[in-house]
């Protein structure tokens, strides 16, 4: 059968999400191919239908579903061809299989679905079929719900992402340094702002998963990366998961393993909560030279109360210390703009930062994505109306919650886009604050822009050639050109 995937792709990371989906279709047997559409509708058309695939797949994030809307709607006029949506958006939004223009809809993990799918789809000759785990089906217009399967546990057995795919369309995608992996399914945690809580209701309920939490092994995931390291260029190992250093044992022997048999510099997401001193210096010792760590709210009620991160300021500061010694590197990541939240609480944020001092100290505007539990908490208190189509394309652009004291979403916008300065610099603070009262959305989008693009540049661990620098800036450039709420409605910056 043939596959074709249409996406979008940034300047410098494969998806790892639509790759593997890619690599275990092609490891059955099916023909798969990627159509990247670059806002050249009738481009991709006319590529798609000299491929003619049989099934368009799309992986679909919440935010960037407007645009795969009207690819969709587009596509749907002109192809008359089976038109599949995956991703965290349907995960949690499935309901948009009533639309005209989707026909089918996978529910969480696809690695397994889609193979059972498109083989099925196959010997029906073409039909799309009822019943198939993790998919919500439309055939002669009835709606098939269907439950999930159990979750992929033996994540060793699944294969290689088909990287291919990508950086034969962008060989800039094969040179640059950085390389994304998985080592981790899944994470315990029940933060409000993120989906995992809910994903984990809906595989206990349907396919009565209590395990969250599934890893590879450290020796499979080493055999990976010197893999690629064959054919491509690998200067930093970016490990993707949510949470890398939950399991102590895990951790230990990942790294002992890594830093005997690969050694490459490599960064993780974890929580500040989940180091003691010897794991800390064990990832030091295998070369771990970034950690993405989340204080997400410098404020005690927004941080445990509103996100329920169950995590304190003294766990982030100890943690934090031990970073030091050890010579490892912090980003910081952080949420602003959360429902109820003031200017005021948005500065706490910034002076906890500020006190950490971390290389790269990220900043986003809190985004209602369907699914999560903070989400509902805006809805219930009437700070969000539920309208997710009203959703930006970036998390860096202006809130679509409602504020208090209006004036407020503003000024938590501009210190968003000053955020990185101001934590590094504080004695900038009485001197830029005065700023925020500024309503220049075009002007603070440029400002944010840039700095970002210096400060993502400083948190690179490794030498970057110009040409991968060009990239980051141009990548994120585009972020926030490709925000519709910005370029359409807020600073007039033409799509």
């Amino acid at each position: 059968m043939r596959i074709a995937f249409v996406q979008d792709v940034n300047t410098f990371s494969v998806p790892i999400g639509t790759a593997i989906i890619a690599g275990v279709l092609r490891d059955k047997g099916h023909e798969v191919n990627l159509f990247v559409d670059e806002n050249k509708i009738d481009k991709t058309i006319f590529d798609l239908n000299k491929f003619n695939p049989q099934i368009i797949g799309m992986s679909v994030t919440s935010g960037s579903h407007v645009k795969y809307i009207e690819i969709a709607k587009e596509i749907k006029k002109r192809i008359n061809v089976p038109i599949l949506w995956g991703g965290p958006h349907v995960t949690f939004f499935p309901k948009i299989i009533e639309e005209d223009y989707i026909d089918a809809v996978c529910v969480g993990e696809g690695d397994e679905a889609i193979t059972e799918f498109a083989d099925t789809f196959d010997s029906l000759g073409g039909k799309i079929p009822k019943e198939i785990k993790n998919f919500w089906t439309k055939v002669d217009g009835t709606i098939y719900r269907n439950g999930v399967r159990p979750r992929i546990k033996k994540l060793d057995e699944i294969v290689y992402p088909a990287r291919d795919l990508f950086t034969n369309k962008f060989p800039i995608l094969k040179n640059h340094g950085i390389k994304h992996f998985n080592a981790h399914r899944g994470c315990p945690h029940k933060c409000t702002y993120c989906f995992n809580h809910q994903y984990n209701k809906i595989y206990k309920e349907q396919a009565g998963d209590k395990k969250v939490l599934f890893s590879r092994t450290p020796e499979s995931i080493v055999e990976e990366i010197l893999w690629l390291k064959k054919t491509e260029i690998v200067k930093m190992v970016n490990f993707v998961d949510d949470v890398f250093t939950i399991d102590k044992k895990w951790t230990l022997k990942f790294a002992e393993i890594y830093s005997r048999d690969c050694g490459i510099p490599f960064t993780i997401n974890a929580r500040f909560d989940h180091f003691d001193e010897e794991i800390v210096a064990a990832l030091a010792k295998a070369n771990l030279s970034l950690v993405y760590a989340g204080i997400e709210s410098g404020n005690e009620y927004m941080r445990n109360v509103i996100m329920e991160r169950e995590q304190s300021l003294e766990d982030i500061y100890k943690t934090n210390d031990l970073f030091k010694k050890y010579k490892i590197r912090v980003l910081t990541e952080n949420v602003l703009g959360g429902p109820g939240e003031t200017f005021d609480m948005a500065m706490e944020t910034l002076m906890v930062n500020a006190k950490i001092k971390p290389v790269v100290a990220n900043a986003s505007i809190f985004a209602p994505y369907p699914g999560m539990k903070m989400t509902q908490i805006a809805i219930d208190k009437n700070y969000f109306d539920g309208d997710y189509d009203k959703l930006d394309t970036t998390y860096y652009a202006s809130s679509v919650l409602k504020f208090d004291n209006p004036k407020d979403e503003n000024k938590i916008y501009n210190l968003r886009c000053f955020f990185s300065l101001l934590v590094q610099h504080p004695w900038l603070i009485p001197i830029i604050k005065p700023l925020f009262n500024i309503n220049n959305k075009k002007l603070f989008w440029i400002i944010g822009t840039v700095l970002d693009g210096y400060y993502i540049k400083k948190g690179i661990a490794y030498k970057q050639t110009f040409r991968e620098f060009i990239g980051n800036i141009i990548h994120y450039f585009k972020n926030y050109r490709t925000s519709r709420k910005l370029s359409k409605e807020s600073c007039g910056v033409s799509s």
